[in-house]
């Protein structure tokens, strides 16, 4: 896996944290979407999901807002929370031009679904479900 210009980092990963996890799919070619956890040792890493999917209650429609996110045409739901810390870092790498695999994104947490708004989403009941549940925190995130 290579990072390239193109390639979102999370910027408050020490660089400890970054070359653990480089070195950890350092040998793959190809499309994947893997959590990985940080060994004690590395700490932890910002993560801004809310919802099931990590252990919350639902984030009720009254808690949250809709708004568009640094960078994307689309708005994202968003509810009023700090950024959490974890210990589970996501990587989203694949094909790139001439390069097998080069890192899409990587970020705190467990992957969500894509968001109904986003034009490349390509399971829109699934998004909507998922995201009916689910919040960003809007407290630490580029809005």
């Amino acid at each position: 896996m290579k990072i390239i210009a193109e390639s979102h980092t999370e910027h408050t990963m020490t660089d400890a944290q970054r070359e653990f996890v480089l070195a950890h799919f350092a040998d793959k070619d190809c499309f994947f979407i893997e959590t990985i956890e940080l060994p004690l040792e590395l700490g932890t890493v910002p993560c801004a999901l809310y919802g099931p999917q990590m252990g919350d209650a639902p984030v009720p429609e009254s808690e949250t807002f809709n708004k568009a996110r640094e960078g994307r045409k689309w708005a994202s739901r968003l509810t009023i929370a700090p950024l959490r810390q974890d210990r589970r870092i996501t990587v989203i790498a694949g094909p790139h031009e001439d390069h097998p695999c080069v890192l899409y994104t990587m970020f705190g947490g467990t992957p969500g679904h894509q968001e109904p708004g986003d034009p490349d989403c390509k399971d829109k009941v699934a998004a909507l479900t998922f995201w009916n549940d689910h919040a960003l925190a809007a407290g630490n995130t580029p809005c």
